[in-house]
């Protein structure tokens, strides 16, 4: 079985994680992805807006529809810094004969050897580095040996210039966010008021 570890802020989750965990089910038969949102984020300072609960609720409800899309809590449980070496490692307890794959985006591949344990945790699994401009992603790669030491594969995505803090900005402006977050994503921020959300929104 082949299965795939999506981690990251999902502050809040949007269309562009989906794209790309569906993008890995098909270009590598995956059995399924599973997404396991942060706790605290090493290497990252910014402070998370939503709570660990909600943005758990926005990726379940953004994913039920698919089922080989999977939440863990595992980060939110352990309640530290969550350190992929240690998730990979809780996982792999579970799946000792399965293949697992890491997703990372392309703006996280030039930091991959400043993380925690990363060889140890590079024998664990093979990276899947998500490439929206795939020269850029093979010039960064091919110019350094820390690379040659891991297993990593390059998926190709499609171009979608949308992220986490564009969706918080265009909600605190009262600015359309359809398309870009799921129609259950928005109802719950919504109901909850979150990122400066108000009833003049769109």
């Amino acid at each position: 079985m082949k299965i795939a570890l999506y981690g990251g802020s999902f502050d809040p989750i949007h269309i562009g994680h989906l794209i790309t965990a569906s993008c890995a089910l098909d270009f590598y038969n995956l059995e399924k992805v599973i997404f396991i949102p942060s706790h605290i984020t090493p290497l990252k300072e910014r402070i998370l807006n939503a709570s660990d609960k909600d943005r758990a609720k926005m990726v379940s409800l953004s994913i039920e529809s698919n089922r080989k899309f999977e939440l863990s809590d595992y980060e939110i449980r352990n309640s530290a810094i969550s350190y992929s070496f240690n998730t990979v490692k809780y996982f792999k307890e579970f799946y000792p004969d399965d293949k697992l794959y890491f997703i990372i985006g392309a703006d996280r591949v030039k930091d991959l050897k400043k993380w925690y344990n990363i060889i140890e945790l590079s024998k664990m699994v093979t990276f899947i580095f998500v490439a929206r401009d795939e020269e850029s992603l093979r010039n960064i790669i091919e110019n350094d040996d820390f690379y040659k030491s891991i297993s990593y594969e390059i998926m190709p995505s499609p171009i979608i210039e949308i992220s986490s803090s564009l969706i918080r900005d265009n909600i605190k402006n009262n600015k359309n966010v359809d398309y870009m977050i799921t129609k259950e994503c928005k109802n719950y921020i919504e109901e909850l008021s979150l990122y400066g959300f108000s009833r003049n929104s769109k």
